[in-house]
């Protein structure tokens, strides 16, 4: 009986130490691998964490700030010329087009020929302004010794209302002339009957590039007809789409936030400066913004999708990293720390209410349980509330 007992004893002690070996085995190859941590334990409204815990976890601390923060409101949009970048080219008098060679998409600077126009009505014009503007010097002298012999009553008032007449009409028609060659960039200052030409140029009004094209290499192009449409890229604006909910809140001069979504992580700052007066039946309004720096427009194509983010008048409050904000049972919580010891932290479950939030921060209303000294969990809390 006594055998039987000093072998049972050490059989157990035998057992217990294989269990023990193996314990000792799990934890360096756990910890070789990771340690996996248990939640702290709770206590009423209290929680502990071991400092390995703490460490393990990666926690931080922080606390609250009382500065300006404001909320943004998300949009969407996209970019659109102004009225006056867009340039429908079209022509004064019709004509067949030659030394076509542009590219939809090709830019254009302003003064480029972009094609050119031919037809016998150009030279007829050009005639027509050189006999006129002959005529003038003589007409002009005739006018003036029929003045002076009026006056002298040498001749008599009908020669001299007839020099005056003769003169007046052949003046407007040489200027009229004048104007309509300006219409076909023909300089009639300095055209002489040894350059008349019946080929003329069609040129770019503005610096941008070709958005279409609407003719052909020797197609007739007819008075008034449509030729090109061009695009100003000098003066570009972002046109959002908003809500009528929050329409209340947008004034102009207020700052914007755009990203582009083919450009990750670049963020381009603008302004509102014009606020659409109507809502439309989808019930949004149209809102335009300005980019602050408009070297950046050339990251900007007419057409292009943006993503925005209307940032609403600061205010001062409370703020404090969104990951301190834990939602549990219904409620939002932050975590402050009330002990330290070398064991590890004491932190206190406090109910939190929340306003406004950011991409980063949070908004967190008055509370007696905290102020500027206040010590709280800034991460990894999410793994200490059920």
């Amino acid at each position: 009986m006594k055998n039987y007992t000093i072998k049972s004893i050490f059989s157990a002690s035998l057992v217990a130490s294989s269990l023990l070996f193996f314990q000792c085995t799990g934890s360096d190859k756990s910890e070789a691998e990771g340690v996996e941590v248990e939640a702290g334990t709770t206590s009423g409204p209290f929680i502990t964490v071991s400092e390995k815990q703490f460490e393990t976890m990666k926690m931080t601390w922080g606390s609250p700030k009382l500065e300006e923060f404001s909320e943004g409101i998300s949009v969407q949009g996209m970019v659109k010329v102004p009225v006056e970048g867009i340039q429908e080219i079209s022509a004064y008098f019709g004509g067949y087009v030659s030394g076509l060679n542009k590219l939809e998409g090709e830019a254009v600077r302003k003064g480029e020929v972009l094609f050119y126009l031919e037809s016998p009505d150009f030279i007829r014009l050009q005639q027509d302004f050189l006999e006129a503007n002959s005529q003038l010097s003589y007409l002009a002298s005739e006018y003036e010794r029929q003045k002076t012999l009026f006056g002298e009553k040498i001749s008599s008032q009908k020669n001299y209302l007839k020099a005056e007449a003769d003169f007046q009409t052949t003046k407007a028609k040489a200027e009229s002339f004048k104007r309509q060659l300006a219409m076909i960039n023909i300089n009639a200052d300095q055209l002489k009957p040894e350059n008349i030409r019946s080929k003329v140029p069609v040129l770019s009004p503005i610096n941008g590039f070709v958005e279409s094209i609407h003719l052909v290499q020797g197609s007739f192009l007819d008075v008034a007809g449509k030729a090109m449409t061009l695009i100003s890229t000098e003066h570009m604006h972002m046109e959002l789409v908003v809500f009528e909910k929050d329409a209340a809140h947008i004034h102009k001069g207020q700052k914007v936030q755009v990203s582009i979504p083919d450009v990750p992580g670049k963020t381009l700052e603008a302004e509102v400066f014009v606020i659409g007066k109507s809502i439309n039946n989808d019930r949004q309004i149209n809102v335009h913004a300005h980019l602050v720096n408009e070297a950046n427009e050339k990251m900007l194509v007419p057409g292009m999708f943006l993503e925005a983010k209307l940032i609403l008048d600061p205010k001062e409050a409370w703020v404090v990293p969104v990951t301190s904000v834990i939602a549990s049972e219904g409620e939002n919580f932050v975590l402050v720390q009330r002990e330290k010891t070398e064991a590890g932290y004491t932190l206190e479950k406090v109910a939190v209410q929340t306003g406004l939030t950011s991409e980063s921060m949070i908004e967190l209303l008055p509370n007696e349980s905290f102020d500027a000294n206040t010590v709280i969990l800034t991460k990894g809390g999410f793994n200490l509330l059920p």
